[in-house]
């Protein structure tokens, strides 16, 4: 049966990268090309989100595989502070479309922390409803470098839906 992940980590760069306008920091740019090589193998979708120095990403994917790949990404030097902020079972992925959606949109967020008493991004403050109100807001925001590059939603089965003895057996 298959188990759907949706982890949702931050963590804060070890060097401090500038950020121009709504130009991608050549280092983010450099995980966000990685991911998107790398991720369609695995099977293994989400978005990412950087300001303020800090990190915000949500994988979804199996369990097995979004766990290894959490460890690997956990010991990349580019990195500190490593936080878990969520880990749910889904039964369907948030971003389905993507192998790894990029969020670059200041303005809006910018709202969204305004509407929870907050003056700059700290995702190290947030409960579970902020996150998935960023979530949410990051679902209905364009990515700009690119477009919907998977189709992930095919491949979830339903939780309610019995295979037969047969068809578990043999495919």
């Amino acid at each position: 049966m298959s188990h759907l992940l949706r982890m949702v980590y931050v963590s804060t760069t070890t060097n401090p990268i500038h950020q121009a306008g709504t130009e991608i920091p050549i280092d983010v740019g450099r995980i966000l090309m990685q991911s998107r090589k790398n991720n369609p193998k695995l099977e293994v979708g989400g978005v990412l989100y950087f300001s303020n120095d800090i990190f915000f990403q949500c994988l979804e994917g199996e369990q097995d595989v979004v766990n290894a790949l959490y460890q690997k990404i956990s010991t990349d030097p580019r990195h500190k502070d490593i936080e878990t902020l969520s880990v749910k079972r889904v039964y369907k992925r948030q971003f389905s479309d993507w192998s790894m959606k990029y969020v670059a949109t200041k303005d809006r967020v910018a709202g969204l922390l305004k509407k929870f008493g907050m003056d700059e991004f700290n995702p190290y403050e947030f409960d579970d409803y902020m996150i998935e109100e960023l979530l949410n807001l990051f679902t209905t925001t364009d990515d700009k470098t690119s477009k919907p590059d998977q189709n992930y939603s095919s491949k979830v089965q339903a939780p309610n839906k019995k295979k037969s003895f047969w068809t578990r057996l043999f495919g």
